[in-house]
């Protein structure tokens, strides 16, 4: 037996001894074991759909197009770019994903997806990849520093981003003392500081998370050199967070 379908049989019994996050179809027609609540489940195909819709109405000819999916965890989302674009690259803090993730690949039989290892929150734009569409997926509201890793991302994006994040339930505007109270600058949003959980399987790297409101993203969008930007309309088939505007999914291009 070939050494390929060795590695490939073993790869494949390993996914499923495994408790996933996501739910995977396999070869054989299976689907991986998770953990997740069959009510929270449709949170990872609405993610899905939206991520089709977004390449069918604005990316042209994506498979001449590079793509880069920022905290790609278990490879979930890198899988379904790469039936888009010419090649994936995912970027993922936790090893222990890269390595599941790798896997499935694998055991899939996908070609044009490889993962790196990086810190989103300390990497500098200069020694980082560049692609034609960055997606970020389920992490602005895991970080301590969410303008660093923003400013990072819209770095290694030459066109196209998808960003999908939970988010502060409400946004704030105004106006805020300066110095003086006759010197003001105008609030453009917020950030929610809440605790997070480095040590677990969906957590960030720090323990601490600062969750953005929506125009928080959209005002630092704008800075960041993106001209289009705009918010998903939720349907009544898509997850009930996104239907209460809980999680939202922002387009934005350069």
């Amino acid at each position: 037996m070939p050494h390929s379908t060795v590695r490939a049989a073993t790869d494949l019994q390993a996914i499923k001894d495994r408790v996933w996050f996501y739910e995977f179809e396999l070869p054989d027609g299976s689907t991986t074991k998770t953990d997740i609540p069959s009510d929270a489940l449709p949170i990872h195909t609405t993610r899905r759909d939206k991520l089709r819709q977004v390449i069918r109405e604005h990316v042209e000819t994506p498979g001449q197009l590079t793509a880069i999916d920022l905290a790609s965890h278990e490879g979930y989302f890198s899988i379904e770019l790469s039936k888009h674009f010419r090649s994936v690259l995912g970027v993922e803090f936790k090893e222990d994903s890269i390595v599941a993730a790798q896997a499935m690949v694998r055991a899939l039989s996908i070609s044009n997806v490889s993962f790196m290892q990086a810190d989103l929150q300390k990497a500098q734009p200069t020694e980082s990849p560049t692609a034609d569409f960055v997606l970020l997926y389920g992490l602005m509201y895991h970080l301590e520093n969410p303008v660093h890793t923003l400013r990072l991302a819209s770095a290694m994006c030459r066109q196209h981003m998808l960003i999908e994040t939970q988010v502060m339930p409400y946004d704030i505007g105004g106006r805020m003392e300066d110095g003086h109270y006759r010197w003001q600058r105008d609030i453009q949003g917020i950030f929610g500081l809440a605790a997070d959980y480095a040590t677990g399987r969906e957590g960030g790297s720090t323990d601490i998370a600062l969750v953005p409101s929506v125009n928080t993203l959209f005002f630092l969008l704008r800075a960041f050199g993106f001209t289009t930007i705009k918010r998903l309309d939720a349907g009544p088939e898509d997850y009930e967070q996104f239907q209460r505007g809980s999680r939202v999914i922002i387009y934005a291009a350069k």
